[in-house]
């Protein structure tokens, strides 16, 4: 049963207002709720022990008249006259006042330093179109402040500020009924920041800092929030409760009147209040109004327990009578014992029975067990011969496949080289058909020719000797001239001719040199390649870290999404492969790859369903990898792996998932790989003393080419050999990043390497093909240089020959002849020079061809041997391969035999396990209704549970005779007579906590007595002590039973008996009597921050506010102040009257020196 909680003390507060929905404010209305709640509903029933029985009926009636009772203006009536207990405490008023009087004395007689409190004062206000100001900020001094200025400039509004930031309410400011009255207007918001000191033992410190900003912001449209800010403007909270916790950490007690008297309050206070409006404003000023609505509250509760206590006592004598009946049930169930002792007998044997039929059923799971475990011996024995068969004939197919590779690899370059002497063969023979056209023209103009010049010579020879007999031997000295410049020429036509011929070497020379140039730059190009793929890994690792998928196909990350999402396989695909495998040594990185191949790219199913419905979703997601069929079965390899002194791939490889470890070790031998770095100690281990055990093959590093692997390995009883080439993608293994990035880097230095090689050889040709050009360029000139010399030499024939004409130029018949003679010589010539060119060239191409033919010969025999060796290797490997494919076809039959009879196995281990389980499970459950007990001979289950039906049904009807059976009857027993225990201790309980409350409520009422007897006689104390600062005399009357408070003062010290009423006295004179009352109740408050508005009496009281040490004092008075000397801890603010249109409010500070 739930023990009623202490109500919280909540904070009285009143808003009439419509609009002041403040965000944050709900902890103040939750409060007030609940408070209104307690008040009006009534509590839980509560059981009534039956201990109160014995309480008198005089106590009760005597607690009733204490606590009050009846209607509800009888019962405050009542509540007051027990709160007050007759005044008795009130009856030595006078000696309490002069108590009260010598402590203020003596504290007043010592001079004491009004030091500024460390924390909770006000060191600032700023407002923002707040009222009728645009900006508006004061910084108030920490002891007394004046705030002075003309009206209308903006001074009440000071401590309407403070009040609506602290969380006061619109209304309790007198100067508008919402928030949105005091935003300026033509404006949409206003803020409100107070700033409160916060040192020494201050509020939260560590958080807040050293000052505490509060700021508050509200709009037309209805909006408002409060924000708490740090020292150094971070914001801190948002909510009001947290404001409203600091203000009662600091005392700040904002929404009483008597601590911020505003404007009209004050002028209500001190100018029109009635006694009794006076004694109100004291009650609520000095908080035992709320103590005493508080206490209230708690009677009111108290008597609710009470009442609701009383009731509860019928509700003991129900339960009490019910276990009374249930213990008298129980006792007449138990004279059919014997009975039930029969039933439990047949139950016992019941649960055993059935133990016994499990523990057949377990037995016959165990012989099948046993034979799934003998079909697994025999398969493996298949298995490893069918492994043997098909490592044969594997590596029968792997030699042939190496004899085709190498054939076909071989045949290229003849195939290029008769390429290249086919089209020589066929630029030579097209040469020389052009060669025999020319010369059958030559041979032809050469017969012209001869016949011309025969004629020509026959007239010339005439001509000459009838010249020569008639003019002397003149004419046959200028022949012979010119035949000397004949000479010459034909001598030079010789040397060029000579020179000319050496013209097609040099060119040869140079269309060779060219020639090797070109293909300098083949492999360049290729390493140029080589080494921006490796940058582009390079690039690709540096940029895809982290996002191994990266490696595979573009859509790989969208098949992977669509596994996951697809719900329709009986074991989800594993892959891709190499998703799963990392790579201990990242050296062997380019090798794995190359070797694995599309291996590392196909994915796993278990079942050929899983395999259609994948190849249907790589369709749709427009990809396309292998998929292998597989099981999770683990496979042993610790007999067949070779010595431990050896890497192989599968103890470089860290691998994930069973079933891809099977599929390579199945298809790819990783467990029977080496892996060894050095090329010569890779070929000792493979050939240099037997077979090595338990290794099929051997990878290593190619020492001559950086990245390039060797493969060695087994032709049947032949050594093989097989070049690696880089891989020059992404890893799709995964490994360490940086290894990898480290590994690549290195082949790339190598790669460079390499290619500055080339790169110089390439130089050195083009250095040769440079000296080739330069000769070839020396033949020119030369060739050049004697063309020149030939037409020096023409000139000089032709020069002698005019000189002979002119000398026979009366007879022009020889002359004639003898051109005609020259000119048909010089067309021979020039056909003769033809002409054995073309038999020259003839003779060098007919050269060429028969070379030519020699070489296409020999390139065709040594083709032909190769295509028909390719031919014989290729129809040899095919056989292989057909013998290879159905030997794999037995192996993986029989391996998937081993899979069968090791699912049989685990099946039949998974029905051993679960009906040894079944048994365990029935033989725990028997134990639980006995331990192990003989069944009858012939009893089964069945038989036993007819007789427990039988005696069941009697005892059934038995027990529906007396209303159900043993066990709910003692359980009913046990629950009615707890109940009935726990009731009548929680009712004991309940009771004795209403006397402890009540016992707290009557201490809490003494000393509410004590506070009003005390704060009531330090109040009159004060009074009379602030009126003699002036002379004055005069009284402070309280009367508590009438609920009034009065003054009475005479201006002087002359006793006129009971003195004036306040009524009598001028306006100075009230004025100076109700501050002294002022100062008076703020004494007795003790808050520390107190507020006036229209503060007009003389500046004496200053010395009473500076009694009251470390109390912050915001003073507003219409008086000038301008000849008061004031002192450093008074802080005068004079404010301007605002003008209109005016965005920031001037003020000026004077503070004493």
């Amino acid at each position: 049963m739930k023990i009623m909680a202490p109500l919280k003390r909540v904070r009285q507060a009143t808003d009439n207002g419509d609009s002041e929905g403040e965000i944050g404010s709900e902890s103040t209305s939750t409060q007030e709720a609940v408070r209104k709640r307690v008040r009006t509903s009534q509590p839980r029933a509560y059981l009534h022990s039956r201990n109160m029985q014995t309480h008198s009926n005089s106590d009760s009636e005597g607690q009733q008249d204490e606590m009050g009772g009846g209607g509800s203006g009888e019962e405050d009536m009542s509540y007051e006259r027990r709160r007050d207990a007759g005044f008795e405490d009130l009856e030595d008023e006078d000696l309490d006042t002069q108590r009260a009087t010598q402590i203020i004395q003596q504290r007043n007689s010592k001079t004491i330093e009004n030091v500024p409190a460390d924390n909770g004062i006000i060191e600032s206000v700023t407002c923002i179109n707040f009222m009728c100001h645009d900006k508006f900020h004061i910084s108030f001094g920490p002891l007394i402040n004046f705030i002075i200025g003309f009206n209308g400039s903006g001074k009440s509004a000071v401590l309407t500020a403070i009040t609506l930031c602290l969380g006061g309410k619109a209304n309790s400011t007198n100067r508008g009924g919402s928030l949105k009255a005091f935003i300026k207007q033509g404006r949409e918001s206003a803020t409100l920041i107070v700033k409160l000191k916060n040192r020494g033992y201050g509020f939260q410190q560590e958080a807040y800092g050293e000052s505490i900003i509060v700021e508050r912001h509200f709009s037309k449209a209805g909006s408002s929030g409060f924000k708490l800010k740090s020292a150094t403007g971070r914001v801190i909270s948002t909510k009001k409760a947290d404001l409203e916790e600091i203000c009662d950490y600091f005392a700040l007690q904002i929404d009483n009147p008597m601590n911020v008297l505003t404007q009209d309050m004050s002028r209500q206070f001190l100018n029109n209040s009635t006694p009794a409006e006076k004694y109100r404003f004291f009650v609520k000023g000095v908080q035992l109004e709320q103590l005493d609505q508080d206490y209230q509250l708690l009677e009111e509760t108290i008597d609710q327990i009470e009442s609701k206590l009383k009731t509860r006592d019928d509700d003991i004598h129900v339960l009490e009578n019910r276990a009374k009946k249930a213990i008298a049930k129980l006792e007449m169930s138990d004279k059919h014992d014997k009975l039930r002792d029969k039933i439990r007998d047949y139950m016992r044997q019941m649960a055993w029975s059935q133990v016994e039929q499990e523990e057949k059923k377990l037995e016959a799971a165990d012989a099948q067990l046993q034979k799934a475990i003998s079909s697994i011996e025999e398969a493996e024995r298949k298995a490893s011969t069918a492994d043997q068969a098909f490592d044969e004939a594997n590596q029968a197919f792997e030699k042939g496949s190496e004899a085709v590779r190498e054939t076909k690899e071989s045949i290229g370059p003849f195939q290029e080289k008769k390429r290249q002497l086919k089209d020589r063969f066929d630029n030579n023979k097209g040469e020389l058909m052009q060669l025999h056209l020319e010369q059958r023209t030559i041979r032809d103009h050469l017969k012209d020719a001869d016949s011309r010049i025969k004629n020509y010579k026959a007239d010339i020879t005439l001509e000459n000797q009838r010249l020569e007999d008639a003019n002397g031997g003149n004419h046959v000295r200028r022949v012979a001239e010119i035949e000397s410049a004949k000479n010459q020429v034909a001598d030079l036509r010789h040397e060029y001719d000579q020179q000319h011929s050496l013209k097609g070497g040099l060119e040869e020379n140079v269309r060779t040199a060219e020639e090797k140039l070109r293909r300098s730059c083949i492999p360049i190009d290729d390493k140029k390649a080589e080494i921006k793929g490796c940058e582009d890994v390079i690039g690709s690792l540096l940029r895809d870290r982290g996002q191994h998928l990266s490696a595979f196909h573009q859509n790989m990350p969208k098949l992977i999404q669509a596994i996951r999402g697809e719900q329709r396989f009986r074991e989800k695909p594993v892959g891709p492969i190499g998703n799963h495998i990392r790579l201990l040594k990242p050296q062997w990185s380019s090798i794995l790859e190359r070797s694995f191949g599309a291996t590392l790219t196909s994915f796993v199913v278990t079942s050929k369903s899983d395999q259609d419905l994948l190849a249907h979703l790589m369709k749709r997601e427009s990809c396309s990898f292998p998929i292998l069929i597989g099981n999770n079965q683990h496979i042993d390899t610790s007999n067949s792996e070779p010595d431990p002194q050896y890497d192989t791939s599968l103890r470089v490889l860290e691998i994930d998932s069973d079933i891809v470890k099977r599929q390579l070790i199945i298809n790819q031998a990783i467990e029977q790989t080496i892996l060894v770095e050095d090329r010569s100690e890779a070929q000792r281990i493979m050939y240099g003393g037997g077979r090595p055990r338990n290794v099929k093959q051997c990878y290593c590093f190619n020492e001559s080419r950086k990245g390039w692997g060797i493969r060695f390995g087994f032709r049947g009883n032949d050594e093989s050999s097989t070049p690696m080439p880089p891989w020059g993608a992404k890893p799709r293994m995964k490994t360490d990043v940086e290894s990898q990035i480290s590994y690549k880097r290195d082949i790339l230095r190598e790669l460079q390497r390499e290619l500055s090689e080339l790169e110089r050889h390439r130089v050195d040709l083009q250095n040769k093909l440079h000296d080739h050009k330069q000769a070839l360029q020396a033949h020119e000139k030369r060739r050049k240089d004697l063309q020149l010399k030939i037409q020096r030499a023409e000139e000089t024939v032709e020069r002698l020959q005019d000189e002979l004409e002119r000398d026979t130029a009366q007879d022009g018949r020889l002359q004639a002849l003898e051109g005609f003679l020259r000119e048909v010589e010089e067309d021979k010539a020039i056909i003769e020079g033809s002409y054995e060119e073309a038999v020259t060239q003839k003779d060098k191409l007919n050269a060429i061809a028969s070379d030519l033919g020699s070489q296409m010969k020999e390139v065709d025999s040594e083709l032909a041997d190769i295509e028909a060796k390719i031919k014989k290797t290729e129809a040899r490997a095919l056989k292989l391969s057909h013998a290879r494919q159905a030997l794999l076809l037995e192996k993986n039959s029989a391996f998937q035999k081993i899979d069968d009879a090791k699912a049989d196995k685990t099946h039949a281990e998974s029905k051993q396990d679960i009906q040894a389980n079944r048994v365990n499970e029935f033989v725990g459950q028997a134990r639980k209704v006995s331990e192990r007990v003989p069944v009858n001979p012939g009893e089964t289950p069945e038989s036993l549970d007819k007789k427990l039906d039988k005696l069941t049904n009697d005892l059934n009807r038995f027990n529906r005779e007396i209303g159900g059976s043993p066990e709910q009857i003692a359980q009913e027993a046990q629950e009615a007579t707890d109940a009935y225990k726990t009731a009548k201790k929680q009712l004991e309980q309940l009771d004795d906590m209403g006397y402890m409350l009540k016992g707290a409520l009557l201490e809490r009422q003494n000393r509410w007595r004590k506070f009003r007897r005390f704060i009531s006689a330090r109040a009159r104390a004060q009074f009379t002590y602030l009126l003699s600062e002036r002379s004055f005399r005069g009284a402070l009357k309280t009367d508590h039973q009438r609920h009034t408070l009065d003054l009475q003062v005479e201006p002087d010290e002359t006793r006129s008996g009971k003195g004036r009423q306040t009524k009598t006295l001028s306006g100075g004179e009230k004025s100076f009597s109700t501050i002294c009352l002022l100062l008076s109740l703020w004494e007795a408050m003790g808050s520390p921050i107190r507020c006036l508005d229209e503060f007009d009496v003389f500046m004496d009281n200053i010395n009473a506010a500076r009694r009251s040490v470390g109390r912050q004092y915001v003073l507003i008075t219409p008086n000038s102040m301008g000849n008061v000397d004031v002192q450093q801890d008074v802080r005068i603010i004079k404010l301007d009257e605002p003008e209109r249109g005016q965005k920031t409010l001037s003020f000026t500070n004077q503070q004493g020196s």
